[in-house]
């Protein structure tokens, strides 16, 4: 795993593999309520924000996730995180998720240059078969999103997680394999 979990580019940002540096730098982003809306917790306070950042890191340290922060290369600034989960290396499988922006890059197409880095990386030089992306039922931003980059809705999981608010969401999942990856590469893509 540790040979893939490298530093990901393109002409807009940097995917690099975490670090505590970028946690303390991510604690600025942390108080805009509309970043937290989809999350299943309430991330609004550094503190929180921190702890949660520091739960994946360890993860990564375990190699159950390969987390990233994400850096403008622009400004160099860390404008948020996303990351490679559930990972079966037997199967062949991977899920992208975890994945939040600063509320300024919210709509600005940088979540367009995480996925393109990811999904190519994954079925590229990772061998992926399928990757999967999960979202709440009720996020319509996040699932026009997955469908916009050629993801084909698979199922929904009924009740299968506790939101911040108290409710049980239902979980919509979503996937990529990996005879899809070239046209889509070629045309959802073409411009990267």
């Amino acid at each position: 795993m540790e040979h893939f979990y490298i530093p990901l580019s393109d002409r807009k940002i940097t995917l690099l593999p975490i670090t505590k540096a970028h946690i303390q730098e991510m604690r600025k982003l942390s108080s805009d309520k509309d970043v937290w809306t989809w999350y299943t917790e309430d991330l609004t306070n550094p503190d929180a924000l921190e702890g949660w950042m520091m739960k994946r890191l360890e993860e990564t340290e375990r190699g159950e996730k390969m987390t990233y922060s994400v850096q403008l290369n622009e400004t160099g600034e860390i404008i948020g995180s996303t990351s490679y989960g559930h990972i079966d290396w037997a199967e062949g499988g991977i899920e992208i998720g975890w994945t939040w922006l600063g509320k300024a890059y919210i709509g600005s197409g940088i979540n367009k240059h995480m996925k393109f880095l990811m999904l190519n990386h994954a079925f590229e030089a990772m061998n992926i078969e399928r990757l999967e992306l999960r979202t709440d039922e009720v996020n319509v931003r996040s699932r026009k999103a997955m469908e916009k980059i050629g993801a084909k809705h698979d199922g929904t999981l009924r009740n299968h997680r506790s939101t911040q608010g108290g409710r049980r969401r239902n979980t919509v999942v979503y996937s990529i394999i990996k005879s899809e990856w070239p046209e889509i590469r070629k045309t959802i893509f073409k411009e990267f």
